[in-house]
């Protein structure tokens, strides 16, 4: 199937962005709009939009990635009372009406509002609901996997309000209440060929010792990096 046969919008599943469909933890993203997907990927050299199947869709030159079955994804419940909707819910989806003039005014005017400066960043500890508001009860935009890396422009008791290209303003919600589901840094550095963690901790921080500070600030078990991956640093 060429790139032109794949909906401009899905209304179940999603495109998703990983460098490597096998490591899930290397998922920036999971998006409804095809465009949306599409810009993540430009953002982010080395990555690529999946179907839901594990093919490679874009870049075209990509070569597919086949063998590996999708694995149902379910969000995180904010509440322990709260039941999180089916993707293929009809009380999730805009109506047609809707459709049209969402997927008009993403591909029209991608840039109509100009989105806040990033302040900070987070990096996700684990599968998370982003929405539309700061509130459990409001709707979810999308779902960010585990070890999502999200840019913060604002901390609202309890919140992140993050940059999210999958919602109409560009802006959306995560909860972080007590510092629970995101780590969050003021800076973002991305590993490049001879770094390992104690050259980037004497680099960012003057002293090599606090790589332990580093790998804990981005869930990290061993010391292991790898060229182009992105950390937080505290």
């Amino acid at each position: 199937m060429s790139m032109k046969e794949y909906p401009a919008k899905l209304t179940t599943g999603y495109y998703r962005v990983r460098e490597d469909w096998e490591d899930e933890a290397s998922q920036l993203g999971a998006y409804r709009l095809l465009a949306n997907a599409k810009a993540k990927c430009d953002e982010n050299p080395g990555s690529r939009v999946f179907d839901n199947d594990g093919n490679v869709i874009y870049p075209e030159e990509a070569v597919p990635v086949t063998g590996a079955e999708d694995t149902e994804e379910h969000p995180v419940l904010d509440e322990p009372e709260e039941k999180t909707p089916e993707e293929d819910s009809p009380d999730e989806e805009p109506t047609e009406a809707e459709d049209k003039e969402s997927d008009s005014a993403e591909e029209e005017y991608p840039t109509a509002e100009e989105v806040p400066a990033t302040i900070a960043y987070g990096k996700l500890k684990t599968l998370m609901n982003i929405r539309e508001m700061p509130d459990t009860g409001a709707e979810v935009v999308t779902i960010y996997k585990k070890g999502t890396l999200i840019e913060i422009v604002e901390f609202c008791a309890g919140w992140l309000k993050i940059k999210c290209p999958e919602a109409t303003s560009g802006l959306a919600y995560v909860l972080n209440s007590a510092d629970t589901y995101a780590f969050t840094a003021s800076k973002i550095y991305t590993v490049v060929p001879g770094d390992n963690l104690w050259k980037i901790a004497e680099k960012e921080l003057g002293d090599g010792s606090r790589c332990a500070d580093i790998r804990a600030l981005n869930g990290l078990t061993s010391n292991a990096i790898r060229v182009g991956m992105k950390l937080l640093i505290p």
